[in-house]
């Protein structure tokens, strides 16, 4: 039984009540959730968005303490039965308030994410990811910067290839763990994090670059409003956002590198990654059709607005008819390939935008967000940095990646578009840099993820700070050194 069940048996035979700090912390949010209900506290607020509130909040205890290992599934239960509960009119059809309330559901985004996650399963099924990274790492001579080099490498190639950072980790850990040992470094050395926490870096950073390179792309494009959502191509987002996010991994990695290099060469032999590439045999049909189908799905999404105007949803449902078609996706796989849980997480939190319109909390908070951020505005640097620090601080509550919170600042992008000229791309750059923010592990739920597959033979704790600190300059300085490139492409006006 879960030590945050809120009921365990005695060896008598008995109940007793177990009170953990997890399900405290859900009883804490349910509790506010219900005075919002019962009190209508917002002024101003109509009734149905008060309700709305109470519904998230409710469902936000769920989702940031999860009491017992509940799946993200249960928060989001909540907030379709609590959404159908507050938005259902009786003039207005049931079917007309699912639409609203599982708009998320139908979302383009959502229908490249589903067939994204897939291409990550099958990197790992085929194998073909882990033949790209010991191609790519017995390429060089291994020294700790080549080292380095190729963890980014290797980061690049397997992000144009699937969005499911999961996948990347999965992929890229064993690997570096096998290296640590092949280096015979002690666990929680300098050496050990220097290789663990740029090669989980790698599978998070330079991904984000473009739109199908991490899952922020497919989620930012389904949060936009409907004015906005033209304006979130790939080649936009390559074009905003490519330069600030390969700054930040060449910055992050320059820092780790200059703090946690160890002094003593690397001490393995090239021909270490040349045996371990040889002993994975020639390349399988299905590796093979797998690449040729990734590559062609790449190239369809970055050419969609200037040749064929085949939107990226389609492209990548069609791609993921061909694996099942050549057999490297199964029926077995249908179920078992893609986390399902996340998919429904996912796809209620991009239903936030069209519940809170229809709530008029859309309404109700954009003549309170908007003064305060609009009067500074006019220094689109203060606002970006301000706006960065705003949802750091939000993410030390540990709220799950933070989706909950764009929704929120949406009636602020906008105005900014249309009054100052600043494009939502880097109007969301607060949110997009926040979510990858950390400074403690419980900060980062990838970070998590990698901790647990090392088993302890990666970072130290003490060295987790380290990193995250060298993110945060890496981040600022993007900031800093991107808004002449901004102004000059048009992003700023």
């Amino acid at each position: 039984m879960s030590k945050d069940s809120s009921i365990s048996i005695s060896k008598h035979g008995g109940l007793r009540a177990v009170i953990g700090p997890k399900v405290l912390g859900t009883v804490v949010f349910v509790l506010a959730g219900v005075y919002v209900a019962a009190a209508q506290p917002f002024a101003g607020l109509v009734t149905q968005g008060q309700n709305m509130l109470a519904v998230l909040l409710v469902a936000l205890g769920f989702w940031i303490f999860r009491p017992g290992g509940i799946p993200f599934m249960a928060g989001s239960g909540v907030i379709i039965a609590g959404g159908l509960f507050v938005l259902a009119k009786p003039s207005v059809p049931l079917p007309a308030t699912l639409q609203i309330v599982a708009s998320g559901f139908f979302s383009p985004a959502t229908w490249v994410l589903i067939p994204a996650l897939y291409f990550g399963f099958v990197l790992l099924k085929t194998g073909l990811g882990r033949r790209i990274a010991y191609m790519v790492l017995k390429s060089f001579e291994p020294s700790w910067t080549t080292m380095a080099l190729s963890w980014f490498i290797i980061g690049v190639a397997l992000s144009a290839m699937t969005p499911s950072i999961t996948v990347r980790i999965a992929i890229v850990t064993p690997i570096a763990m096998g290296i640590i040992e092949a280096c015979k470094l002690e666990s929680g050395s300098r050496g050990a994090a220097f290789i663990t926490l740029i090669a989980w870096a790698m599978c998070l950073l330079p991904g984000t670059g473009w739109l199908t390179g991490a899952l922020t792309g497919p989620m930012m494009q389904g949060f936009m409003p409907d004015e906005l959502k033209p304006l979130i191509t790939f080649e936009a987002w390559f074009k905003i956002l490519a330069l600030p996010w390969f700054i930040i991994t060449v910055v992050y990695t320059l820092i780790v590198y200059i703090t946690l290099k160890p002094k003593q060469p690397i001490g393995i032999p090239r021909n270490t990654f040349t045996e371990q590439y040889a002993a994975l045999g020639p390349a399988t049909r299905q590796e093979i059709i797998s690449a040729i189908l990734l590559i062609g799905a790449l190239v369809m999404f970055a050419t969609e607005n200037r040749l064929h105007h085949v939107p990226t949803a389609v492209t990548a449902i069609s791609v993921l008819v061909l694996f099942i078609l050549f057999g490297i996706v199964k029926m077995p796989d249908i179920s078992s390939g893609v986390n399902w849980d996340v998919i429904v997480f996912i796809a209620v939190a991009l239903s936030f935008t069209s519940m809170f319109k229809e709530a008029k909390v859309t309404t109700w908070l954009a003549p309170i967000l908007q003064p305060p951020i609009l009067a500074i505005a006019g220094n689109p640097l203060l606002l970006l940095v301000a706006g960065t620090i705003g949802i750091m601080i939000i993410r030390f509550l540990d709220v799950p990646w933070g989706y909950t919170t764009l929704p929120l600042s949406i009636p602020v992008l906008v105005p900014l578009y249309n009054q100052f000229g600043i494009h939502p791309l880097v109007g969301s750059m607060p949110y997009i840099i926040g979510i990858t923010f950390f400074i403690l592990s419980y900060q980062q739920p990838f970070l998590l993820m990698a901790e647990g597959m090392l088993q302890g033979k990666g970072w130290a704790q003490k060295h987790v700070p380290i990193a995250g600190v060298a993110y945060l300059i890496a981040a600022f300085a993007a900031l800093l050194i991107c808004m002449p490139y901004w102004r000059m492409i048009g992003a700023i006006r």
